[in-house]
């Protein structure tokens, strides 16, 4: 979904809680490694702090799901654009007609307080993508950066095949999981496209020993 630490995103609307497998704390018996923020030990065992984290796994993606759409319904229509030919055509062979056809893109942020612009703060997010609009952070990354463009259209398949609800739980339970094969196809085009890049260099710089 981002080109940085997917926590960006649940700092803003939540603490995370949760239970280290390998406690980095040595408890005394009966009690637990807490972590909400900093970890503590507390009373009781994972097991009986379960339906804690449940709930807040719950509070947690119902509140990235409101913002999410909220983000995305406030986006009006006239900044939306297609995949651009080019780059669609370089992806055609990932991804079928549904997610080439639903995608649409904008380029930068506008003043609200929405995903896109809480995000796009830290510089190191280069897309953000909500539900079915990309947001690039520059022109030169939404009309040249197949790659990205390929790890953000995996977020669009995935809110497709989803839905914005079972999205952000997932996200918020395990976003590792979300993120990972939009990593992963993002790598297999960016290996796909080097030999293009590279026989196009070498073109350009024959011609230019030929002058």
């Amino acid at each position: 979904m981002f080109a940085v630490s997917p926590r960006t995103l649940l700092r803003p609307t939540i603490l995370a809680l949760s239970f280290a497998s390998t406690a980095a704390l040595a408890c005394p018996a009966g009690q637990s490694e807490v972590c909400v923020v900093t970890c503590f030990c507390a009373p009781g065992s994972p097991g009986d702090m379960a339906p804690l984290l449940e709930g807040v796994n719950q509070v947690a993606a119902t509140s990235l799901q409101q913002w999410i759409v909220e983000s995305r319904n406030n986006m009006p229509d006239t900044l939306l654009h297609p995949i651009p030919l080019h780059i669609r055509a370089q992806l055609e062979p990932y991804y079928d007609l549904q997610v080439l056809d639903t995608a649409r893109y904008k380029v930068g942020v506008d003043q609200q307080a929405n995903a896109a612009n809480t995000l796009m703060q830290n510089p190191d997010v280069e897309a953000v993508t909500l539900v079915d609009v990309i947001v690039f952070r520059t022109e030169d990354d939404a009309q040249n950066n197949v790659a990205l463009w390929a790890h953000e259209l995996h977020h669009v398949k995935q809110y497709l095949e989803w839905g914005v609800a079972d999205f952000a739980k997932r996200y918020t339970r395990d976003y590792n999981a979300v993120e990972a094969p939009a990593y992963k196809i993002q790598g297999e085009v960016a290996r796909a496209l080097k030999p293009t890049v590279m026989s196009g260099g070498n073109q350009r710089l024959s011609a230019a020993g030929q002058q």
